[in-house]
């Protein structure tokens, strides 16, 4: 039984930005396991510099929004995968989306831990 790689694989610029993007994934987890293991408040999800604080959540909440996140990269991937025969450029649009998305979830998830 042979394993299959991606067709997306094979193109040079795609599997590096898909590498940066689980690269960065992967760094944002550990992360996030280091700094948030063991909080009990609940965190400041959402301020404003003109209302203050003004969504409150556990840590589940966050890891729903952190979750939504890497759905939308795995989806955005199988997309990309899918387009790879037909139109290549539009998988060129959908991996390099993945990974301003991934710089996306990094910053937001250093802003609420640097916040709480």
């Amino acid at each position: 039984m042979r394993f299959a790689i991606p067709s997306i694989f094979t193109q040079k610029p795609l599997l590096i930005l898909s590498g940066i993007s689980g690269v960065i994934i992967v760094a944002n987890l550990i992360f996030l396991f280091a700094k948030l293991g063991g909080l009990s408040y609940p965190l400041v999800l959402h301020f404003d510099s003109f209302h203050g604080v003004d969504f409150l959540g556990d840590i589940s909440d966050f890891w729903g929004f952190w979750l939504g996140g890497i759905a939308l990269i795995i989806l955005n991937f199988f997309i990309g995968e899918a387009l790879f025969r037909k139109e290549r450029a539009l998988s060129y649009v959908f991996i390099a989306a993945n990974a301003l998305l991934s710089i996306l979830l990094l910053v937001i998830s250093a802003v609420i831990v640097a916040t709480n």
